[in-house]
């Protein structure tokens, strides 16, 4: 999946074949087509530059912008005076393709933000700091002068004095900006460059035919809509709400991801020469081992819990009497279809396997024989390479860590349980089950505040192995910016809890759990 940095290069690079590919020798019909691409090109990294600020824009941008507004109105006169007969010369393809890939670097952007311009992640937040808009004002201006290198290829071999003056101005415009505005950003922020286009939540299945070379990929991939999940769950923005039994799948799912990725890294450590790295190996190991005990007892907190909005995680129940059979008032469990969510982490889970015991595997099998080393380092790239796709695990882990307290609160009003030792005394014998008490809640979110602590272990240890295998992360100056956002807004999403409507909401709640719960005639609750 390319990021923001990559498509800055991909259109780099076009522009720089396009400049090798203009020749001398063009009509003036094929290069005003061609002025005109470049001007279509220019236009849009103007409006990548001026759009999206939240705030008004550095002495850097404003020239930037007026330059590249400048070299646009040069190459306009440049087609005036140009001849708009048909050459027949077939225009470059790299201008073309310059444009998609400028374009490309705004629909990434764009996707940070749904239809009201509402962020739908955490780093849409970061595209408004002032060393993220320094990063895409420097590589604006990286653009700028390859694109003066074209505007320069146009001029060459022009005979109309005013055609080549045109030309000429178009090119010292870009040039200006682009010297001014590469000096004018050495503050810029590198980690933005891995910035990444924001999915949708829905899951993609892992398949038995997808090669185990692009499981790592495709790991990222679903460590992003499952970074999704969490925003939104953070901000009550889905219309599909995590359930209780989404969250206990969840978390069942993902320690066994992090199981699974502890083995594949001891299978690694498996006779490796460099004791370093091999030490460094088994550590990480047990890291993401601690991480998947927390995972688990989150898991296990929900045990006696039950949430009658989604019933699909519930503790082993009774055959119905003999009567309510014959009155037929049996009441079945309802079906409700799991949070997008709860399928990506599973996915998680086949995909680790895949790359652990091969593409057929599935967690529902016994494991079998693990793939050899060598097979598992060909197929990530390397130790390093490695490291940095299990690194995204604890990562997305650690905001939906993070996002779960939200998402229990919200579900708290239907919770019901059947723990004996938070048996109200005036409940009727015959109902089992009663509304869930407030220290089993506080139970729940206390188990995910544990997860967030192992998951940065995990995520710590993971870095450090990239170290060891000389290998850099720049996503982790990405996430570190979006983590710090996300627990900024955390605490104030605390104190909206506390002071709002949702205090009120647990007023209510207590009240609740004082009364009996009566359930409706014939339910097997």
């Amino acid at each position: 999946m390319a990021t923001l940095g990559d498509l800055y290069g991909i259109a780099g690079e076009h522009l720089r074949a396009a400049a090798e590919a203009l020749p001398s020798s063009a009509d003036p019909a094929f290069r005003s087509a061609a002025a005109l691409q470049l001007e279509q090109v220019i236009g849009r990294m103007q409006d990548r530059l001026e759009a999206g600020a939240e705030e008004a824009q550095s002495p850097v941008e404003v020239d930037l912008a007026a330059q590249l507004d400048r070299a646009r109105g040069a190459l306009r006169t440049a087609r005036r005076l140009l001849s708009a007969e048909d050459g027949g010369m077939p225009l470059p393809n790299e201008l073309t393709s310059a444009g998609q890939a400028v374009a490309a670097v705004g629909d990434l952007i764009e996707s940070h933000r749904g239809p009201d311009q509402v962020p739908v992640s955490a780093y849409a937040y970061l595209l408004g700091t002032r060393a993220a808009r320094g990063y895409v004002t420097r590589r604006t201006a990286e653009l700028a002068w390859e694109a003066g290198r074209v505007a320069h290829a146009l001029s060459s071999g022009v005979r109309d004095p005013g055609v080549e003056a045109a030309f000429t101005e178009a090119r010292g415009c870009l040039d200006q900006g682009s010297v001014f505005g590469r000096t004018g950003t050495w503050d810029a922020d590198e980690g933005i460059a891995t910035f990444p286009l924001a999915l949708p939540a829905e899951p993609v299945q892992a398949s038995p035919s997808d090669p185990t070379r692009e499981v790592t990929a495709r790991l990222g991939e679903d460590c992003e809509r499952l970074g999704r999940v969490a925003f939104e769950t953070l901000h009550d923005r889905s219309g599909h709400r995590l359930s209780g039994s989404d969250l206990q799948q969840m978390s069942r799912w993902t320690g066994m991801a992090r199981l699974l990725s502890g083995r594949v890294l001891l299978r690694i450590a498996e006779g490796h020469e460099d004791v370093a790295v091999a030490s460094a190996l088994k550590e990480t190991a047990g890291a993401l081992r601690g991480s998947a005990q927390a995972w688990q007892q989150a898991a296990t907190a929900w045990h006696r819990v039950v949430d009658l909005a989604d019933p699909r995680a519930h503790p082993r129940l009774p055959p119905p009497s003999y009567e309510i059979v014959r009155q037929g008032k049996v009441v079945r469990l309802p079906q409700v279809t799991p949070h997008p969510g709860a399928v990506v982490s599973h996915t998680v889970v086949v995909r680790v396997g895949q790359l652990l015991f091969g593409a057929h595997w599935k967690p529902e099998e016994r494991p079998g024989e693990p793939r050899s080393r060598t097979a598992i380092l060909a197929d990530a790239g390397g130790e390093g390479r490695l490291a940095a796709a299990l690194y995204r695990l604890p990562a997305s882990g650690w905001q939906l860590a993070m996002a779960a307290p939200l998402a229990v609160r919200r579900a708290q009003g239907a919770l019901v349980t059947d723990s004996v030792d938070h048996h109200p005394q005036r409940l009727p014998g015959e109902m089992r089950f009663h509304s869930v008490h407030p220290r089993q809640v506080e139970n729940l979110i206390g188990a995910y505040t544990q997860v967030m602590t192992a998951e940065q272990a995990a995520a710590g240890a993971l870095l450090n192995l990239a170290k060891h295998a000389r290998t850099d992360v720049p996503r982790a100056l990405l996430d570190a910016g979006a983590h710090r956002l996300l627990a900024d807004q955390q605490g104030w999403a605390r104190q909206r809890q506390e002071n709002g409507p949702t205090a009120r909401q647990r007023r209510v709640e207590a009240q609740r759990v004082q009364s009996p719960v009566r359930r409706p005639h014939g339910s097997r609750w």
